[in-house]
């Protein structure tokens, strides 16, 4: 107990800020229960706008995001491969334990030379009707959760991570998305290993924020947040801040908020940071009373911030959304530790954007495909939802089209 109150201290003084109040959630009970089924599509599934078969697809798809550009389309990103996890065989660089724990969990054996790829699909109806996944990058190993920001000049940035490889991978399109470019960018120095969900964010200069996660020292008890940022169109980055508590940190939403502030918020704890100086210093990380995972965070028109997340409370699972109108200080959701229900069905993973209209496109998957059977029929869903204006929950829309 005294090692991890030196370390919370130490790690207020290291960047001179006060630790937040921790953040609550009030709880606005939901009248009905949303019509997930008959408001989601299937935007990829078994016999259905299907990746192109390669050595070592077998039918999982998943860590899917989107994007509106300026011209209008949105841009489907995900990956492709196996199972959950589709680094290449034979299998190199990875611990002989977490093989044996993987093949018990369902992982098949196949011939996956480049391991899996990140594909892309695109929309110019505002998602009534997708083209056929196309292969986005395949490097030699698992190209996973690649996710994409648009700058001012319309240059397009994704970033994705690579297993099991070390680095966080970034590449260009300066076509609105049709060509990209092949040649990865790496972000690492000085983590150890990096990992990121994205996307990237885009300041308001034109500059890019990306949160990452990995091991930033050799010998550190748990995974760090990392913040890095780019001046010149993601060419080159820089690291900028680490973020450390007592207690794992991954899968990192970044946010900007009305006022300016940043916002991280992280997995398992629902932690969150605050940085009033454009990423360079962070408040020591606040938990919510709410265990969940693959958080991400997107801020309305109106200044509103939006947390859609995976749950980790047994009775309320699925994809779920926490709702704050004072820069994730506080929250609205359905229960004292668990989100409003958008699609209770689902493992989680999600990533939205906010349409013309003020309703939220989301992308997500059904399951996490860890077991082999899951991993053959894997299907990612698209769905709109809005926000209520006073915050007190979220509504899904009817779909755009009639659903698969």
């Amino acid at each position: 107990m005294k090692r991890v109150l030196l370390l919370s201290f130490l790690l207020i003084a290291q960047r001179g800020l006060a630790q937040e109040a921790a953040p609550s959630i009030t709880v606005v009970p939901q009248k009905e229960p949303p019509a997930f089924e008959q408001s989601r599509r299937v935007l990829v599934g078994p016999g259905f706008k299907q990746p192109k078969p390669y050595p070592g697809y077998a039918g999982f798809v998943g860590w899917a995001s989107i994007v509106r550009t300026r011209t209008g389309a949105l841009l489907l990103t995900f990956s492709s491969g196996y199972w959950h996890a589709s680094p290449p065989t034979p299998f190199a660089g990875i611990k002989a334990d977490d093989i044996q724990l993987w093949q018990k969990m369902g992982m098949p054996e196949v011939n996956a030379p480049r391991g899996g790829r990140a594909e892309i699909m695109r929309s110019d109806d505002d998602g009534k009707t997708w083209s056929d996944p196309a292969p986005m990058i395949d490097t030699e190993w698992d190209d996973r959760a690649p996710a994409v920001a648009q700058l001012p000049d319309g240059t397009l940035v994704a970033s994705f991570f690579t297993y099991p490889s070390t680095a966080v991978g970034i590449i260009r399109s300066f076509d609105d998305g049709r060509t990209w470019e092949q040649t990865p960018i790496k972000i690492c120095a000085p983590f150890h290993s990096l990992a990121t969900d994205g996307p990237p964010l885009v300041m308001p200069d034109g500059s890019i924020l990306l949160a990452a996660y990995g091991a930033d020292k050799a010998d550190s008890p748990y995974e760090a947040i990392g913040i890095f940022a780019s001046h010149d169109r993601g060419a080159t980055w820089q690291y900028l801040a680490s973020i450390r508590a007592a207690h794992e940190m991954t899968e990192p939403g970044l946010a900007r908020v009305r006022d300016g502030t940043l916002v991280v918020i992280t997995r398992n704890e629902g932690a969150l940071s605050w940085s009033k100086d454009g990423g360079k210093t962070w408040t020591a990380p606040s938990s919510l009373p709410a265990r969940i995972f693959d958080p991400w965070l997107l801020t309305l028109r109106d200044g509103t911030l939006l947390c859609v997340h995976g749950s980790y409370n047994k009775p309320h699972r699925g994809l779920r959304a926490l709702v704050s109108k004072d820069g994730g200080k506080s929250w609205n959701g359905e229960g004292p530790d668990y989100g409003f229900a958008v699609d209770p069905s689902v493992y989680g993973y999600s990533r939205g954007v906010e349409l013309p209209d003020g309703s939220i496109y989301l992308v997500f998957q059904a399951t996490g495909g860890h077991k082999a059977e899951d991993a053959k029929s894997m299907t990612i869903y698209g769905m709109r939802l809005r926000v209520n204006p006073d915050g007190r929950g979220v509504s899904v829309l009817p779909a755009l089209s009639p659903s698969r």
